[in-house]
């Protein structure tokens, strides 16, 4: 049995941390509803609302098996599994399958609709939630991790193992298709420079943190993963909003330069086509097609003079025409 310190210690360590990134995210979806929703199709509105929504489920969850692990249990077994936790499990299962398939959007647009990419991204992500949800449904049945851990703990670290699987997927498929966008085009190195630092430290993150929690899962028999786990869901919600603000700054950053060449769409990820053009931004904003033209109607006017060889040499004539 693990110390006390080692299983609700953690407890006590990773619910605040987790309810610090819900704070986070709540002021980043008031930053995207106030500035970076602008064009946006009501799906992607939606999306963000669901999100801010099962974070919001899963905090109080969480905050839940806490109150029974430490006011009505006093803190006397840790080994029990409560039904929140299961919950907290498949809400996070929820909220990582949305982030993970807006990100395979994003590449599905980014390169062209190649279902090649894309597909085998989003097929890992499915079996992922799959091995999440039926983690839940035994956590539910069995009511003990030392039981869970001992009987289907391989599905719990299917389900971390896929998740970073996917992780490096979409980092490593996105830098890619920028890396060849930056070769394509004339100008704006410095805003596609800072699309793959941001998406390089955005994957890094969720893929450093669930790798955390699946070493500490096989190799610790204690709740450290769990406090681990709790910060995951709150790792992939926030990092979808921070790309959808992120967009703001890529914007400014673009329209500095104005030189021409073949760009990335910035807007890759609104769940529908729109035609409004200025809705539309993309990273060639030298293009003729970002600059209104209007007709130019000029008129010439030309004067000729015709001359006779008469006696008296002089103007017989002078035609005046306007074209």
């Amino acid at each position: 049995m693990p110390s006390l310190a080692t299983s609700l210690g953690a407890v006590i360590v990773g619910v605040p941390l987790a309810i610090l990134f819900t704070g986070i995210l709540i002021v980043q979806s008031l930053i995207y509803w106030k500035s970076s929703k602008v064009g946006d199709t009501w799906r992607l509105t939606t999306v963000v609302l669901i999100l801010l929504f099962l974070d919001l489920l899963h905090t109080m969850f969480i905050w839940s098996a806490a109150w029974r692990w430490f006011i009505i249990q006093l803190g006397q077994e840790p080994d029990e599994i409560p039904v929140t936790i299961s919950l907290s499990v498949v809400v996070t299962a929820i909220s990582t399958f949305i982030a993970h398939s807006i990100y395979s959007w994003r590449i599905f647009r980014l390169s062209k609709q190649n279902y090649w990419i894309s597909l085998p991204i989003i097929s890992l992500a499915v079996l992922r939630v799959g091995a999440y949800i039926g983690s839940g449904a035994f956590m539910i049945r069995l009511r003990s991790f030392e039981a869970f851990r001992s009987q289907v703990g391989w599905v719990f670290s299917l389900g971390l193992a896929l998740s970073c699987i996917v992780d490096v997927l979409i980092t490593i498929t996105i830098m890619i298709i920028l890396k060849k966008s930056r070769a394509k085009s004339l100008s704006l190195d410095s805003v596609i420079d800072s699309l793959i630092i941001y998406t390089l430290e955005n994957g890094a993150v969720t893929a450093i943190a669930t790798i955390a929690s699946l070493i500490c899962w096989v190799a610790m028999d204690n709740l450290i993963f769990l406090s681990l786990h709790f910060v995951i869901a709150k790792l992939y919600a926030n990092s979808v909003l921070t790309m959808l603000n992120y967009r703001q700054t890529l914007r400014r950053a673009g329209h500095s330069s104005s030189r021409s060449g073949e760009g990335v769409d910035l807007d890759v990820i609104r769940f529908g086509n729109t035609t409004n053009t200025v809705a539309r931004t993309r990273l060639n904003f030298g293009t003729a097609s970002q600059i209104p033209q209007h007709p130019v109607q000029v008129n010439v006017n030309k004067t000729m003079q015709m001359h006779t060889d008469s006696l008296d040499d002089h103007d017989i004539s002078s035609v005046k025409s306007d074209h």
